[in-house]
């Protein structure tokens, strides 16, 4: 029925939530599609505002209910903007993955035409590299060499100091480069 319900819950919470459930899940599935303007994971979505619901479920009994009303339509505005947020840098980081092109610029002359595919082999297991690293050190290195950012802006994206960008900086090109290193090593075996 619904995944949310696979949480340990007493019999009261379950009869609670399944209420909450089918009393809000029109509003829901409206408030998602209106920011997401799309059904493609609209029931996850549903599922997640849910769980999130069920963690405040105490606080929720609580409300009357326009209160509730406006508590769960704001619990699904933030589960639907996270949500957006989260595709936009995937896609962000997708894109520049689809733009290397292997065979882009080749010409007739074969020693240009060598160091060119070297040169892009070493984009690609860079940009496999960067797809392995955590998703703080991606988005900071898409940031600094993509977008070209100061380091001021970055930090203020952040949340960080101004100071700690290079260290940052730093260590996610460290990591980055021991995957490719490590990538490498592992063709070769």
């Amino acid at each position: 029925m619904i995944g949310f319900l696979s949480v340990q819950l007493n019999d009261d919470d379950k009869n609670f939530m399944l209420d909450l459930y089918k009393n809000y899940y029109s509003l829901v599935w409206k408030t998602i599609f209106s920011i997401t303007h799309s059904t493609e994971d609209i029931e996850d979505l549903i599922n997640d505002v849910f769980i999130k619901l069920i963690e405040k479920i105490s606080l929720i009994r609580s409300f009357d209910c326009p209160k509730m009303t406006c508590y769960v339509v704001y619990t699904t505005r933030s589960v639907s903007i996270n949500y957006i947020k989260h595709k936009k840098v995937e896609t962000k980081h997708i894109y520049y993955i689809e733009n290397t092109d292997v065979t882009k610029g080749l010409d007739n002359n074969e020693n240009e035409s060598e160091a060119r595919l070297i040169r892009q082999e070493e984009i690609e297991l860079l940009a496999d590299a960067i797809t392995k690293l955590p998703q703080g050190q991606k988005d900071l290195l898409y940031f600094k060499y993509m977008l070209d950012m100061s380091d001021q802006d970055i930090a203020q994206i952040l949340g960080i100091a101004p100071n700690s960008v290079r260290q940052y900086l730093t260590r996610a090109r460290r990591n980055a480069k021991s995957l490719m290193e490590r990538g490498v090593c592992n063709d070769v075996e």
